[in-house]
């Protein structure tokens, strides 16, 4: 490789830099794919964002597009760009764990309907992801396969369940990643990290493929550095499936059309006055001014800020019925896996399923009326915004010898119940340089919406959040 081309710079530029540079013939697939491999060699035994590196399918699969390439066959713009998979998400051959001892030799028989997708787009994968167990937690403190480190501060977690995507997206170890999302498993990594994440309507992409976490709540999107990325990503991955019970047919993103605007005028933002009281805990003073000057540069866009409440919503009581339905879940799907291996899963997660399996049918069925009910307050909201605005986490990322905060999916949940698109786009460093995110929630099928309210603020504040220990270092 040429150094000064294939450089740790090039390793953080977007995909939809990396695909310029590839169709100008400046650098190849080849090329690319063995420089974020060299780099994952050299950074993640410090960060541990990978579970499975496929170091020889993946420079199959970059000689390949660059043979494309070469024919005047490229597939699009995300043919020859390394990307990788939440080990969730199956890929023929090689071992879906789902961050689960258990699951450690269970080998895929084919691809998930997103993995395809990439593939047909002429996607290189170069691995699995690491995530927390069964993706029923937000940290990645893997008891099993080991802790995922924040790329920003050794000792913190990078967020979860999809904590391996958002880290080693920071890190620079692939340019775009898959997560699986349930009340916020993209998001919440994607603000630890300080990168893009989206989690799409549900219904718009499919979850086929995927080891569930609860049916009803669970989204596959997108993660990468910018809302364009996201953008390119997801044209890729959007589309009915008739295998997935939860397709729907909808409005299809399209890249090309998708743009970021020159003004926001006209565009209804609600902002949420009271954090705390939203949050029902103290959320940070560095958040909450972040946020504020958020709204600031997003008024200055042109658009329009209203207060909202919400009336009827409180993310600390619909909470537990969220945790209720995904136990139950967990209870059906692994009920075999638990009784061949119980050693094969932590305590804390066998925990979860027993409660799962405990409870009474009437009071599964109140949790899940308690979240149906949910969507009318959404309806309420979004006949008087276009979209919802609101801090991504309540506060930044933490160190694994602190408790997780109950708190911590009170602004991501909400999305999740009422199945509507939510993106996460970095928001600036807090005093002690901790990454921050802006969460954009548009109407269930206006993805383009959210996503172009998202990238006209990631263009007028361009955060450039790049750790410091690996950036610079090839």
């Amino acid at each position: 490789m040429n150094a000064d081309i294939y450089s740790a710079d090039l390793a953080f530029q977007s995909i939809t830099q990396l695909g310029e540079r590839l169709r100008a013939g400046e650098i190849t697939s080849r090329g690319l794919t063995e420089l974020y491999l060299n780099r994952i060699a050299r950074h993640d035994p410090k960060l541990n964002s990978y579970l499975a590196v496929l170091t020889e399918q993946a420079l199959l699969a970059a000689q390949a597009s660059d043979a494309r390439r070469h024919s005047g066959t490229a597939r699009g713009p995300l043919d020859g760009i390394p990307v990788a998979l939440k080990d969730n998400i199956d890929l023929a051959g090689v071992a879906t764990t789902a961050g689960i001892e258990a699951r450690r030799k269970h080998i895929a028989s084919s691809d998930a309907t997103v993995t395809a997708r990439l593939k047909a787009a002429g996607a290189v994968i170069l691995g699995k992801l690491n995530m927390h167990e069964g993706a029923h937690g937000a940290t990645t403190a893997n008891e099993a396969y080991g802790y995922c480190i924040n790329p920003h501060r050794a000792g913190f977690t990078p967020g979860g369940s999809s904590g391996g995507s958002g880290a080693a997206l920071a890190a620079g170890l692939c340019a775009g990643a898959l997560g699986t999302d349930t009340l916020g498993s993209i998001r919440i990594p994607a603000s630890f990290c300080g990168i893009a994440g989206f989690k799409p309507t549900q219904g718009l992409v499919s979850t086929q493929g995927v080891v569930p976490l609860a049916w009803t709540l669970d989204h596959v999107g997108p993660m990468a550095r910018t809302v364009a990325d996201l953008a390119l990503m997801l044209e890729a991955l959007a589309g009915p499936d008739s295998a997935d019970a939860f397709s729907r047919v909808g409005p299809q993103p399209q890249h090309h059309v998708f743009q970021t605007p020159a003004s926001l005028r006209g565009v209804r933002i609600g902002r949420l006055r009271d954090l705390n009281g939203f949050a029902a805990d103290a959320v940070p003073p560095d958040i909450q001014s972040a946020y504020e000057k958020a709204l600031t540069t997003l008024a200055g866009l042109g658009a329009h800020i209203i207060d909202v409440t919400l009336q009827g919503y409180q993310h600390n009581a619909i909470r537990p019925k969220a945790m209720l339905v995904i136990e139950a879940d967990l209870a059906v799907f692994y009920a075999k896996a638990l009784e061949e291996s119980p050693l094969g899963f932590t305590q804390i997660f066998r925990d979860g399923v027993a409660f799962g399996q405990q409870q009474s049918a009437p009071k599964l069925a109140a949790a899940f009326e308690a979240i149906r009910a949910v969507r009318p307050v959404a309806n309420i909201l979004f006949a008087e915004v276009d979209a919802l605005v609101t801090p991504t986490t309540p506060c930044p990322a933490f160190s694994f010898k602190e408790a997780m905060p109950k708190t911590l999916t009170a602004f991501t949940a909400f999305a999740n119940y009422v199945g509507a698109p939510a993106v996460s786009v970095p928001m600036g460093l807090t005093a002690d340089n901790l990454p921050m995110g802006l969460q954009i929630i548009a109407r269930p099928w206006a993805d383009a919406t959210a996503l172009s309210i998202a990238a006209a603020y990631e263009r007028a504040t361009a955060h450039t959040l790049r750790p410091a220990a690996v950036a610079s270092v090839p």
